[in-house]
């Protein structure tokens, strides 16, 4: 039996979903400052991933602890960067972060004995190749710091974050041959080791029931796989906001605890510091801190089963839907604000998000079922936004993106895999379905969404939310002041390229103003 080990309970993240409140990248080591001195966090993640933070972030950040506060770095609280992905942005870009994070600890060391930075989150993880080599990566600067200035460093570990699909459902298998590998490469036994599971891109990519459940799913197998060996696995789970983002906020706080139970960390995105009520951000993390010990779901192999199938016909309901909306999104998403410093999203030094490779879910579905996952599955890479402003931009069409392919799924399950199946969807797979399309259905107006979205989405969308009424008893009653400012949103300028629209200012000026104020009833950009 593995003994009792404390992870952190509050990582603090730089996401850009605040729709108030802009942070420049000089802003954001006092930013950390205040993660763990105004909100009680124990966790803050120096952001490289699709961003252009400077290398020696992370530098600033553990002196202004060590300066500021009374705080031991990896002692009292923990740093915690995300270093780019080799594959999806650069080598060059992931080696500086692992540079930066030896110069962090060489400093830190002259106050402390203990290592500020022991650890790196590595994102869009697909392969176990990945992290090892990434691993290899670090080991080498800690070896290059010792030559060079005589400085002894623990090769800090890279935490894999998993944010599809396909990988959530095969966590288990995934870390376990990641600890076997990296233990070798390190010729160390791990007591240790942490998991991140996301999502927002596993929504992005699939809808939110199939990234509710498949979030769900690795919670529980790698619970499973911590019973049969000798390291204590942490989850950290990366939610924001909005439901569609993971629905972490002050008042889903008893649904979201209980729905993800069995996860050791949480993510505090921007939208809930600077966008929700004062006060409501430190009063979630002193939830988080009394409720993050409960057990995880159990599914039998049956279960397991079922829930691969369950998932699949919401992946295939949810991108049928998304091929024939996706080229509005990208339209539209450019015209929400950008609240951090971000990269470009295409080019050599951009990065974007790729379509999941889903064989290994369709080989584990029943024939029908695969096959309609297969073809439902868009040709080429859609090249979508990121997460953040996906979310925001559907909000701001009046269409909520948790809406978009559930309705006909959930028919889809109860024709397909039989009432039974349905129910234990609703109380046993996803209780707090209802609350989440509940949220989703203050911001819907579905005669807005038309104005933007063709004809064929609109059947489908309309389809799903005369299914989701009758299932759930929800009202299509939207949100009165949101109402009035979706009546405000003119499509000929959000859909129109932006060289058309450049002499009609205050047009212009019109359209970003009413997507601020939509963003600050929903309290989050996306």
């Amino acid at each position: 039996m593995v003994a009792k080990i404390d992870f952190p309970k509050v990582m603090c993240t730089q996401h850009p979903d605040s729709v108030s409140k802009y942070i420049p990248i000089q802003e954001e080591p006092t930013e950390a400052i205040e993660a763990f001195t105004r909100y009680g966090c124990d966790e803050y993640m120096p952001d490289y991933e699709g961003k252009t933070t400077p290398y020696h972030q992370n530098v600033q950040i553990v002196s202004k602890i060590i300066e500021e506060t009374g705080f031991i770095p990896g002692k009292d609280v923990f740093i915690t960067p995300r270093a780019p992905s080799a594959v999806h942005e650069n080598r060059f870009r992931q080696l500086m972060v692992m540079m930066s994070v030896a110069e962090a600890n060489y400093n830190a060391n002259e106050y402390s004995d203990f290592q500020a930075i022991s650890e790196l989150v590595h994102p869009m993880t697909s392969t176990i190749e990945e992290i090892v080599e990434a691993q290899q990566h670090m080991l080498d600067i800690s070896e290059l710091a010792k030559k060079e200035f005589n400085f002894e460093m623990e090769s800090p570990r890279i935490i894999p974050l998993i944010e599809d699909v396909p990988g959530l459902l095969n966590a288990k298998d995934i870390i376990s041959n990641t600890i076997l590998g990296c233990q070798d490469q390190l010729n160390d036994t791990f007591e240790k080791y942490r998991i991140f599971i996301g999502k927002s891109d596993s929504a992005l990519t699939f809808g939110h029931v199939a990234s509710t459940l498949s979030c769900k799913y690795a919670i529980s197998s790698l619970h499973e796989l911590e019973k049969n060996i000798d390291t204590k696995i942490g989850i950290i789970f990366g939610g924001g906001a909005l439901p569609f983002r993971g629905h972490v906020t002050l008042e889903n706080a008893n649904n979201f605890f209980e729905e993800y139970r069995g996860i050791d960390t949480i993510t505090l995105q921007s939208g809930l510091r600077y966008d929700h009520e004062e006060g409501d951000a430190l009063k979630l993390v002193k939830h988080a801190k009394n409720k993050l010990s409960k057990s995880p779901d159990e599914f039998s192999s049956d279960e397991k089963e079922e829930l691969i199938n369950i998932i699949a016909i919401f992946g295939a309901s949810y991108n049928r839907a998304i091929k024939s909306i996706s080229p509005v999104v990208n339209s539209i998403s450019d015209f929400l604000p950008q609240q951090r410093n971000r990269l470009t999203r295409c080019g050599k030094t951009g990065y974007s998000r790729d379509t999941p490779d889903i064989t290994q879910i369709s080989g584990f579905c029943r024939s029908d079922i695969k096959k309609e996952l297969e073809s439902s599955m868009a040709a080429r890479n859609l090249d979508l936004p990121r997460a953040i402003k996906f979310t925001g931009t559907f909000y701001s069409i009046g269409l909520p993106p948790e809406i978009i392919g559930t309705g006909c799924a959930i028919a889809d399950v109860r024709n397909k895999m039989g009432e039974n199946a349905c129910e234990r969807l609703l109380t046993k797979y996803f209780p707090s379905m209802r609350s989440d399309l509940k949220f989703a259905f203050d911001y819907l107006n579905l005669s807005t969404a038309s104005k933007f979205l063709p004809k064929e989405a609109m059947e489908c969308v309309s389809q799903d939310v005369n299914i989701l009424k009758e299932i759930f008893d929800l009202d299509n009653e939207c949100d009165p002041s949101y109402n009035i400012l979706l009546d405000m949103v003119p499509p000929e300028v959000l859909l129109a390229n932006s060289s058309s629209i450049d002499t009609d200012q205050d047009l212009l000026q019109l359209m970003h103003s009413t997507l601020f104020k939509m963003g600050k009833i929903r309290k989050s950009l996306g």
